[in-house]
């Protein structure tokens, strides 16, 4: 009787554990609908980055494989078998930014390189690579907005270089671009000058232009630079004429550029 008595007194006077206190709370059903939205819209959102990942990656795919790519491979493979022609390119460099790729070539042994301002504006830091495999950092010395033209440095020294021609362009005259367009690079292509008025203000080609051709060369028979790729031209609506490339003849650039003339006299 009295073992019973103190039993009862430890069970009347136990102190509650803490977890006593804790109590489940029931799932309302507004709770369960907002828990199924949140994993609905995870999943949404994962999907679509999915989706564009994978839109992504057959747009560049398409893009390398399309019409007008293996049109340019193939055209450049067949000029490139010419030998003056294949040396051009060394000369012709890959223009790297931030968020932006274009075209640039070597105007002198000493690291000089020409391109486009719109490739390198509020592009830094800028890498310059060679077909050779070099790369170099590249210094903006000058970048004329209006003209669409920048020169840079790169700290190198018996570079291939590309030499500019002082004398201008002539209608009809046949001439190459070589550069980096769509997701290819060093592709050589074919044209002539279709300019009606000398001298330009701007050079009408008849080459192949698409992105990434910005600050290639456009190069004579003897491989002297006489303009600077920049654009290609859109067709008017409802026409069934073709658009064509846009460069800056080279004397425009040299007459707006003063470093220029003097790089030349130090050939």
């Amino acid at each position: 009787m009295k073992e019973d008595k103190e039993q009862f007194e430890e069970q009347k006077y136990e102190e509650p554990a803490p977890e006593d206190f804790l109590f489940d709370e029931e799932e309302t059903e507004e709770d369960e609908k907002k828990k199924k939205r949140k994993s609905w819209f995870i999943r949404i959102v994962g999907l679509s980055i999915a989706t564009l990942l994978v839109m992504q990656g057959v747009g560049t795919l398409f893009n390398h494989f399309s019409r007008d790519s293996i049109e340019l491979a193939r055209t450049s493979e067949e000029l490139s078998e010419q030998e003056h022609i294949a040396a051009f390119k060394d000369a012709v460099v890959t223009v790297q930014g931030n968020t932006s790729r274009g075209t640039g070539f070597a105007i002198h042994p000493d690291g000089y390189i020409l391109t486009n301002h719109h490739v390198i504006h509020q592009q830094n830091p800028l890498a310059i690579s060679f077909p050779s495999g070099d790369l170099f950092h590249a210094e903006v010395i000058e970048s004329n907005e209006e003209l669409d033209i920048a020169l840079l440095k790169v700290d190198g020294d018996n570079l291939p270089y590309l030499p500019i021609r002082e004398r201008s362009a002539l209608e009809q005259e046949e001439i190459y671009v070589v550069g980096n367009p769509l997701t290819q690079t060093q592709i050589v292509n074919n044209g002539e000058i279709i300019n009606e008025e000398v001298p330009f203000q701007t050079m009408k080609i008849s080459n192949s232009i698409f992105p990434g051709h910005s600050g290639s060369p456009v190069l004579s028979e003897e491989g002297e630079v006489v303009g600077v790729v920049y654009a290609r031209s859109l067709s008017p609506l409802g026409s069934q004429e073709e658009g064509h490339g846009l460069a800056v003849p080279v004397e425009r650039i040299l007459a707006e550029i003063p470093e220029l003339n003097q790089l030349i006299d130090s050939y």
